[in-house]
């Protein structure tokens, strides 16, 4: 609250991480033979996914599954939905800025799918070239229904990418 967001942001550090080790419940749940795919929910990239990736071997962990691993974008028409991500994007100087191209470049080592908002329909050739399976569909989740209908989404992505 002291500086209310005003420094601006010029890199992202997690200090310890390094000592940090995964639970022994994550190992066991990513090396379930029943295991379908993993998601990695909206959320802001830089502030809550990437301390959880910051944690040693888990981002190659999630890279050499043999399931798919996919991401919803948390952007949507080039807005973060709430929160600092917009301004932490648009102040690290990202080449494609605040946008699901730069989160999905971001993620991009790690995953096999991405799921974007309808409003981000024009960039996905250019995730797809990055290698990614590719899927449009309503990522704004004002309601059960849409919810829902993104939940069976991120499943028919996987099933998709992982007949």
């Amino acid at each position: 609250m002291k500086y209310q967001a005003r420094p601006v942001v010029e890199a992202i550090e997690f200090s310890g991480s390094a000592l940090a080790r995964l639970s022994p419940g994550v190992t066991e749940a990513l090396s379930r033979s029943d295991l379908r795919g993993v998601i990695i929910c909206p959320s802001n990239p830089y502030l809550s996914i990437d301390p959880i990736l910051s944690i040693p071997g888990f981002r190659s962990l999630l890279g050499e599954l043999s399931v798919p691993v996919i991401a919803v974008s948390p952007i949507i028409g080039g807005k973060a939905i709430k929160g600092p991500t917009e301004k932490i994007m648009n102040e690290m100087n990202l080449e494609a800025g605040c946008s699901s191209l730069s989160v999905a470049d971001h993620y991009r080592d790690i995953l096999d799918g991405f799921i974007i908002d309808t409003l981000d329909a024009g960039q996905a050739d250019d995730i797809a070239a990055l290698g990614l399976q590719v899927s449009v569909g309503e990522t704004l989740m004002a309601s059960l229904q849409i919810k829902q209908d993104l939940a069976r989404h991120c499943i028919t992505l996987i099933d998709k990418i992982n007949p």
